[in-house]
């Protein structure tokens, strides 16, 4: 029988139908997923026995309720606490995938001086003899954890200089800090009892403050609602995520936002609108309205809508002395639904982002946001458990990755309680990993450990008797038998949390308005902390998921 060319072609094609219609080539397929995401080098978790332990995340100021799964030792899934009050469950999409980190391929496993391999004790050794010859400046990311007091122990010991990477929540109160008296991270926003909120660039609505503080006081009292509860009212040129979701959104011209400030405040004393007396802002209406690119009508209008609803509440995005100069206006400072004081003991700090002169060695903490780089010509010593990539670092120092450092977690920045948890080492790094408080005791042994300054504090709770302690069950720290019990508590995952402090006389008069070109830069929600590297899980979420949006749909 002759076999042509014909009969091959005709014999391949059936072949081809055939082989469709067989499980070989799905089996083939599902084979080779299954290997691609097998890799050698991809961890396995162990077979042991599986638990779900509470903690707190450190990825970022905020401190974040978390229950991990933990297989045989080793967290394999991270969701939120809803029972805790401050954060309700919400995490980020960051908190989601953070168990992934310490296993990212920028995990950060050695010393390394101007990008060669070094070690512990040439790095030690350097900074020792850095700190002799000239003065030393620490940058701490997460100010009020009892690292930060070793910090500035330090710092009173060898006559160093201690600064803070301030959050955009804290650079808001800024300017209160200087009309009061008042350090801004004892001061806080008290949303829970707001009615009206002016939000001028602050993205209340996308993990403004505590992720899901906002959002579920949102989500409770005004989301869907034509007149709600609680009015959010965000003022700025674009429509962005918040802007859609807000009660009313006004677009103004950008960087005008201490010029509308301003203009609602001339309405609010002119019309008698509000109690307060003055200061009379410079600007007139017809100025602030040739500005902003809003009608004095619209203006107008605008401020009667502050005082239908009261407490009203004016938050800037970054530090703008004429919004906070509104809130003055408006009479919401130290009273309820306005900005409170959170505690007495807090001491105000030197903003990281001044210039740096005459240093011989700066000391980056690891809590410190990757992207935050300093200008000057000391030696900079960098603690950080990834490599986010481009650093001006001459040593970076492989610190300790998520939940491998035993730690306590103060207030989040802008809450309008005193707050205080503590988190355990939950598992153990796969290398040397060193804190920078365990760096400094090497030069300065006399500092102290973290697990002193722990007890100490929650010592003071307990001898104090005031506040609650929040866990599965609700219970007042006067419950408590000793400070040792307390304690415990807080290991297993309690957090404690104080009454607000209402105080009145926390700004009694104001001489005269702030400039209005004293305006910050707003700062865009996307970029106010970045943690050099994100785990894939985390990327999916925030990339696909709308939990935040990319600059590019919001611009659209």
């Amino acid at each position: 029988m002759k076999f042509t060319r014909r009969d091959l072609l005709a014999w391949s094609a059936g072949a081809a139908a055939g082989l469709i219609v067989t499980p070989i080539p799905w089996k083939l397929l599902d084979d080779t997923s299954i290997w691609s995401q097998n890799w050698p080098w991809i961890p396995q978790p162990p077979r042991g026995p599986v638990e779900t332990k509470r903690s707190f995340c450190t990825l970022c100021p905020k401190g974040c309720a978390l229950r991990v799964r933990m297989a045989a030792g080793w967290p394999v899934g991270i969701s939120g606490a809803p029972d805790n009050p401050a954060t309700r469950g919400a995490l980020c999409p960051l908190a989601y995938g953070a168990h992934q980190l310490n296993w990212h391929p920028a995990r950060l496993k050695a010393v390394r001086h101007r990008g060669n391999t070094s070690s512990w004790f040439e790095a030690s050794t350097a900074f020792a003899k850095a700190s002799t010859e000239g003065p030393v400046v620490i940058i701490d990311g997460f100010p009020g954890r009892s690292t930060s007091q070793l910090f500035q122990d330090f710092a009173s010991k060898r006559a160093a200089q201690y600064r803070v990477v301030l959050s955009p929540e804290i650079r808001s109160l800024r300017a209160y800090e200087a009309w009061a008296g008042v350090p801004a991270t004892a001061l806080g926003y008290d949303l829970e009892n707001v009615r009206t909120i002016v939000s001028f660039g602050a993205r209340m609505l996308d993990g403004w403050g505590s992720p899901g503080r906002f959002s579920h006081l949102w989500a409770e009292q005004a989301s869907g609602k034509t007149d709600p509860q609680l009015r959010l009212i965000q003022i700025e040129p674009q429509l962005s995520r918040t802007a859609s979701r807000a009660w009313k959104w006004i677009s103004i011209r950008p960087e005008t936002d201490s010029a509308l400030a301003a203009g609602i405040a001339r309405v609010l004393l002119e019309q008698r609108l509000v109690r307060a007396t003055g200061p009379m802002p410079r600007l007139s209406l017809t100025e602030a309205s040739s500005l902003t690119g809003l009608g004095p009508d619209a203006i107008h209008d605008l401020a009667q809508v502050l005082v239908a609803e009261k407490p009203t509440l004016a938050i800037a995005d970054g530090d703008n002395p004429a919004v906070a100069a509104l809130n003055f206006v408006l009479g919401s400072i130290g009273t309820p639904g306005g900005i409170i004081q959170t505690t007495k003991s807090a001491m105000p700090y030197l903003p990281a982002e001044s210039n740096i002169d005459a240093a011989r060695a700066v000391l980056i903490d690891s809590s410190v946001p990757w992207d935050f780089d300093v200008q000057t010509e000391a030696e900079v010593f960098r603690f950080a458990a990834w490599d986010g990539g481009s650093s001006k670092a001459d040593w970076l120092l492989p610190a300790p990755g998520f939940l491998e450092e035993l730690t306590d977690i103060p207030s989040a920045p802008g809450s309008s309680v005193q707050t205080y948890s503590l988190t355990a080492a939950l598992t153990r790094p796969a290398f040397e990993v060193h804190t920078a408080a365990q760096f400094l005791q090497n030069v300065e042994p006399q500092i102290g450990k973290p697990e002193e300054i722990i007890h100490q504090r929650c010592a003071q709770i307990f001898k104090a008797r005031t506040g609650s302690i929040y866990a599965a069950d609700v219970a007042a720290v006067s419950n408590c038998s000793s400070p040792q019990k307390l304690e415990e508590a807080m290991w297993a995952g309690a957090i404690w949390m104080n009454e607000p402090l209402y105080n009145s006389r926390l700004l009694r008069s104001l001489r005269e308005w702030p400039t209005e070109a004293g305006s910050a830069t707003p700062q865009n929600s996307e970029n106010t902390w970045s943690p050099g590297i994100l785990p894939p899980l985390s990327s999916k979420l925030y990339c696909e998921s709308n939990l935040c949006e990319s600059s590019e749909r919001r611009n659209a």
